[in-house]
């Protein structure tokens, strides 16, 4: 779980165990909208669980916001710490300076978008492991035809490496679909052009993907608030 102050420095520490949406996500979008409430919740320090405002006090059982540390939480110069104290994070959960919720998928990119979205895009069964699946091979499909044929850059670099598109299709699919870690083992040139975080946009109702944008790596990371 993560914030971004308006200096630029971000807050950022363990929120708990079980950060799928239908808990750790959709307690953040029911309690903690406003900034308040976030102010309030980052004051906890790091938990083992986020539940409603007041609860580490008790008497709400499993909407309690257990084991409030005190510790507080890191603060980072950038984004791109907000996973490099611990190992093998599976969410993540943005406050940024818009005053929005974004859910973070860690990976070789670390992908963006509303937390709004994913809430509209669950299975039957209220979970989001699909839909995230789907994330990155849309992101995958945009990366090697679209953004290629937009971005001549890109495409000269493709055609200088002699990569065949076609076997690098074939080579990253999994189950049907595009994998993410098979371009970052197979291909990792291809992964290494590119700026490591993904910023989804959606319409105005968090139900579709409306522009998926990706950046050239640069000689600095620019801060997604600024895409």
């Amino acid at each position: 779980m993560a914030r971004r102050f308006s200096d630029g420095h971000v807050q950022y520490g363990w929120s708990g165990n079980g950060g799928y949406f239908s808990f750790t996500g959709a307690h953040l979008l029911e309690w903690y909208q406003n900034s308040d409430a976030v102010e309030y919740l980052f004051g906890l320090g790091q938990t083992a669980c986020v539940g409603r405002v007041g609860s580490e006090n008790g008497g709400c059982s499993i909407m309690e916001t257990n084991a409030p540390t005190g510790r507080p939480f890191w603060l980072g110069d950038t984004e791109r710490e907000i996973f490099s104290k611990i190992n093998w994070i599976d969410y993540g959960y943005f406050y940024d300076l818009d005053h929005k919720w974004y859910y973070i998928i860690p990976g070789p990119f670390r992908i963006k978008l509303p937390l709004e979205l994913v809430k509209n895009n669950l299975d039957k069964a209220g979970y989001e492991f699909e839909y995230r699946r789907k994330l990155e091979d849309e992101l995958l499909k945009y990366i090697l035809d679209e953004y290629r044929c937009t971005y001549s850059d890109f495409n000269e670099f493709i055609k200088k490496e002699g990569y065949d598109l076609e076997k690098v299709f074939k080579e990253i699919q999994c189950d049907g679909k595009l994998s993410m870690y098979e371009l970052f083992s197979k291909y990792h040139k291809i992964f290494a052009y590119f700026d490591d975080w993904v910023f989804i946009k959606s319409d105005d109702v968090y139900k579709d993907i409306t522009e998926i944008l990706v950046k050239k790596k640069g000689d600095a990371h620019l801060e997604t608030c600024t895409w």
